[in-house]
């Protein structure tokens, strides 16, 4: 069985993805910086990132046993993470990757303490009242609480105008991470690659 919340969470990951991408492309334009070399730019064992987002899809959308959701569904969900620390490491030479795998780090800091991330509830009008609803349950994302440890890295982060678009720290720290991938690699003649020897982290290739 799908879970009804499970859509209204992925669209809120597109929406943010795609919001990431457009102030990328508007950052690259507004400094002027070239998408012939940003185009050029190489990214190796995309698989990685793509299974585990895979993963999570079919984690957010599937009926998971809510018997199994804290230990076998928290289990999976931490084996896609690892898949994209693994996709990170192997492009950890890119600029702004760094920046990328510390958000990815505070969003698998909160949901390991929790098992699962801490997320707001929805507001919904209903007989012309505001009300607050606590979101689905799925193996990834669960209904804040106040014992939750480090909640304030939880996805509990609105835009005004949306309460039930809701991010993390993580989250934007990602999409900065992203942006600033973007912007170097616009940079970047070809010759000299995507990868120049003197970013990333002290890791030899």
């Amino acid at each position: 069985m799908l879970l009804p919340g499970g859509s209204g969470r992925y669209r809120i990951a597109v929406v943010f993805f795609f919001a990431t991408i457009v102030i990328a492309v508007l950052v690259v334009a507004l400094t002027k910086g070239s998408f012939q070399r940003l185009g050029q730019i190489k990214l190796r064992a995309l698989w990685l990132i793509l299974v585990a987002l895979a993963i999570q899809i079919v984690l957010e959308f599937v009926d998971f046993p809510r018997e199994r959701i804290e230990d076998a569904g928290l289990a999976i969900l931490l084996v896609s993470y690892a898949l994209i620390l693994a996709f990170c490491y192997v492009n950890r030479r890119l600029s702004g990757m760094f920046i990328v795998v510390v958000g990815v780090a505070l969003n698998i800091l909160v949901i390991a303490l929790n098992g699962g991330m801490p997320t707001n509830d929805d507001v919904d009008t209903r007989a012309g009242r505001e009300v607050h609803v606590p979101i689905e349950r799925t193996v990834k994302h669960k209904p804040r609480e106040n014992d939750d440890v480090l909640a304030f890295l939880g996805d509990v982060i609105t835009v005004p105008g949306f309460p039930n678009q809701q991010f993390s720290v993580g989250d934007i720290v990602i999409g900065i991470g992203i942006v600033e991938i973007c912007f170097e690699a616009s940079r970047r003649p070809r010759r000299r690659g995507a990868y120049p020897p003197e970013a990333g982290w002290s890791a030899t290739a």
